[in-house]
């Protein structure tokens, strides 16, 4: 009989054990939910705090798109013809891949890294964040038209949409048009991709998870949201996010391997 109770109490305290663990979690989840609705609801406003900045927009676009004739980086208007001209079929895919593939690729991401790799989570969710600041400055001292705003020839490939999920993609009232420099559609998506090719062993999907931000930077363009030279900047940017993550765990081995010669 008191093996019997024994048993049950073990029991009782097991499973009360494995409750208290799921809310724990549940309340983790939550928190780092909140945190990110947060950052990403900060950085719409802040995004839309700079938007009326008169002609400078589109004097910086003209700018922009000089300096990338004399540097041969201005590839938007050939590449965009190319896609229009003999692949339409994808450009329709393209801009779904913009409108929902972005949020996809970085709600996936988070979320399986959460799961599964929860350290390198810290690093992706910290990179964004930083990123996103030292963005808010380039937004506020460097206004500029996307190209399908300015006068580049280059075509607003919503206007070209087949389906309502497409139409996301054009401007809307919580958009701001002058935000093309960085292209964070680019530069979190190389986030994500450095951080998940972090997480996987095989090198197949390694090599797939490099891959995205390739596909992210031929979508903005070919989509007409943004020049090569936002997407470079946007991927320098999201990578500077990288850096504190990349010292402090540097100095944490480096303290490890001390202690062990010790």
């Amino acid at each position: 009989m008191n093996g019997q109770v024994h048993r049950l109490l073990n029991g009782s305290k097991s499973l009360s054990i494995g409750t208290r663990s799921f809310r724990t979690s549940a309340r983790d989840v939550l928190k780092e939910a909140v945190l990110l609705g947060v950052v990403f609801a900060v950085y719409y406003c802040v995004r839309l705090l700079v938007r009326d900045a008169g002609t400078e927009p589109l004097q910086n676009a003209v700018a922009l798109f000089l300096a990338e004739a004399d540097l041969n980086l201005d590839w938007e208007r050939a590449l965009q013809r190319a896609f229009l001209e003999h692949m339409r079929p994808v450009v329709h895919v393209l801009n779904f891949v913009y409108a929902w593939g972005y949020w996809l690729i970085l709600a996936g991401s988070l979320g399986y890294l959460y799961l599964r790799r929860r350290d390198i989570y810290c690093i992706l969710r910290n990179a964004i964040i930083i990123s996103g600041l030292i963005g808010f400055l380039v937004f506020a001292s460097f206004p500029l038209a996307p190209p399908r705003l300015a006068p580049t020839g280059i075509v607003d490939t919503a206007g070209l949409s087949l389906s309502a999920l497409e139409e996301v993609i054009r401007p809307s009232a919580l958009t701001n048009e002058n935000a093309a420099m960085p292209s964070f559609h680019f530069g979190w998506v190389l986030l994500c991709g450095v951080c998940l090719s972090m997480a996987v062993k095989r090198w197949v999907g390694q090599a797939l998870m490099i891959a995205l931000p390739l596909l992210m930077g031929l979508t903005i363009i070919v989509t007409g949201n943004h020049y090569v030279l936002d997407a470079i900047v946007g991927g320098a940017v999201s990578l500077l996010g990288l850096v504190p993550s990349t010292l402090r765990r540097r100095s944490t081995h480096g303290g490890r391997h001390q202690l062990q010669h010790v």
